[in-house]
């Protein structure tokens, strides 16, 4: 008999978070036309059906979805991560309704507080996916156990419990770009000829994208399953002259907020919103979270705690950092993804945003790309401006832009720089940002970065956020360009998105971003990298005489 393997989604939602979270079947065929937003088909609370009808019912909720095609895609709890507009959830627990608007491509997330019965603030989010809601998981299960195309390649028609779709990309198509999209993989060594076959669906036309192909990544590892947490306590910290807050968001990972150093601001809110797994012209986008985002079969979950652990330089302690593991509940086996994030604080007034792979991917071509947000805010929001080396000098930005990390860089490693002018001490202050080039001692072998630097919006991740890209273009299209605009950068409050690729080694000796067992003995290769930002004054200005405050 043949073996089928899918591992596209192997997460087991505890039983508590499946209650709060789990959408089931709707057996209706989706509303289209001139109609509000359909409701979730979802074995719900009291709680959530409440959001949700709030939501539904709020005037600018309506506003941008009646009349167009649209959908809840999902109901989860908001946390301490909600946009200004609505800032009423520092005190009440907020829902976030997240609704798609397939016409548009834009999704609507609505803020709710259930208590007082009202609707404190509305997102509108051109471009943005959402999440997937049952009905979609579904049909898309059914849409790929029929096609006979994959029927054919397989020799026979797989079961509906052996298709696990995740959210995917198949570039060429409109398949994950513009529209959202569920990709399930099938490792048959016996029918695939040891190939691994990709079957994409198209959820705004809801109809069979294509397929794809990938080589194995040969034999599982070991692995150990485990029964995800779900959410982990948050927290705050002050030491070494550093106040900030952490928490797990719903998807976009570990998120650091209102982090300042010796009295100055310097981050308002940083993220990591998604991880795209690139298998060529196909693959995965994963979430790391503790449930929500629209689907919560779709986030990998937190593994332990958020640890706070001292970093040491020759025996000393000179600083600490902030470390979140999340990982799939049968990591070490083929398809069974490992992240992790790292933010960094020194006692100099460096810090370092660190983001890392350990596969075990679904073939060993993978490259990974972390999307992480920083919402910079050098001595607060206002009056940042962001400038790149060009070999001689550091040249002012007037204009939202992407550029990837290469040569030349400054006499430090720095290739940007962002920094503020204070008109009360008379002098500016700011930060060298040096991109990774292998040189910090974790393992990591360069970053060569997309950064995108924007005009900072609400809707352009000020909340937990969908899908924000495609996974598999080798090209800036990676999801933050659609923020470019041609908006002012100068002397503005600007969002700095740095997205490092990382590409699987599997071999022998050279393994990267690869995992040749997990539990009980792991054995690792694990790739991270991120930018260190070093803190600098300039004074007499303008005469940029400049002192950096410290120099790796």
């Amino acid at each position: 008999m043949k073996r089928l393997y899918s591992y596209a989604w192997l997460l087991i939602i505890p039983a508590a978070l499946a209650a709060f979270f789990l959408l089931r079947p709707g057996g209706a065929d989706p509303v289209r036309g001139k109609s509000p937003a359909r409701p979730l088909d979802q074995e719900t609370t009291t709680e959530i059906e409440r959001a949700q009808d709030l939501a539904l019912s709020d005037p600018q909720v309506i506003a941008y979805t009646s009349g167009r095609r649209s959908e809840v895609m999902g109901v989860f709890p908001a946390g301490q991560h909600f946009p200004p507009e609505a800032e009423g959830c520092s005190r009440a627990d907020c829902l976030q309704v997240q609704i798609y608007n397939y016409e548009e491509n834009a999704t609507v997330s609505a803020f709710v507080d259930v208590g007082s019965g009202r609707v404190l603030g509305v997102l509108h989010q051109p471009g943005l996916h959402g999440g997937v809601n049952q009905r979609l998981y579904d049909l898309a299960v059914e849409i790929i156990r029929n096609e006979p195309l994959v029927i054919g390649e397989l020799g026979y028609q797989p079961n509906a419990a052996d298709i696990r779709p995740w959210i995917g990309s198949l570039a060429g198509t409109n398949c994950g770009d513009p529209h959202p999209c569920l990709t399930a993989v099938f490792m048959d060594e016996a029918a695939l000829d040891g190939r691994n076959l990709w079957a994409h669906v198209d959820l705004t036309t809801e109809t069979f994208a294509g397929i794809a192909w990938s080589p194995t990544p040969g034999p599982d590892g070991s692995s150990l399953e485990f029964v995800p947490q779900g959410c982990v306590p948050s927290g705050s910290i002050s030491r070494d002259g550093w106040t900030l807050n952490h928490e797990v968001t719903a998807s976009d990972g570990l998120r650091v907020w209102d982090v300042g150093f010796n009295g100055m601001e310097v981050i308002q809110s940083a993220k990591l919103a998604e991880w795209h797994a690139d298998y060529g012209n196909t693959g995965f986008i994963d979430a790391g979270g503790c449930g929500g985002g629209g689907g919560s079969q779709f986030t990998i979950y937190p593994y332990g705690d958020t640890q706070v652990i001292d970093i040491f330089q020759e025996q000393a302690i000179v600083g600490f950092e902030v470390v979140q593991d999340f990982r799939m509940p049968n990591w070490g086996a083929n398809c069974n993804y490992r992240y992790e994030q790292r933010y960094q604080f020194y006692q100099d007034g460096r810090f370092r945003v660190v983001a890392g792979a350990y596969g075990r991917g679904c073939s060993a071509n993978a490259i990974y790309r972390p999307l992480v947000r920083i919402d910079i805010s050098v001595n607060g929001d206002l009056r940042d401006t962001f400038a790149v080396w060009d070999g001689s000098a550091w040249v002012d930005q007037t204009t939202e832009g992407w550029w990837q990390q290469g040569a030349p860089y400054a006499f430090d490693g720095s290739k940007y720089r962002v920094m503020d002018f204070d008109e009360q001490a008379g002098f500016q202050v700011g930060y060298y940002i040096e991109p990774g080039q292998g040189q910090f001692e974790d393992g990591g072998l360069g970053d060569d970065a997309f950064v995108y630097v924007v005009q900072t919006h609400s809707n352009e991740g000020g909340a937990d956020l969908g899908t924000v890209g495609p996974c598999c273009y080798d090209d800036e299209r990676q999801g933050p360009e659609q923020f470019i605009n041609g908006e002012s950068i100068a002397d503005q409050d600007i969002t700095i998105w740095y997205v490092p690729q990382f590409v699987t080694s599997a071999a022998a000796g050279s393994q990267y971003c690869w995992t040749v067992s997990g539990e009980p003995n792991p054995e690792t290769y694990p790739c991270f990298g991120g930018p260190l930002f070093k803190p600098f004054f300039v004074f007499d200005y303008p005469e940029e005489i400049f002192v950096p405050i410290s120099i790796r």
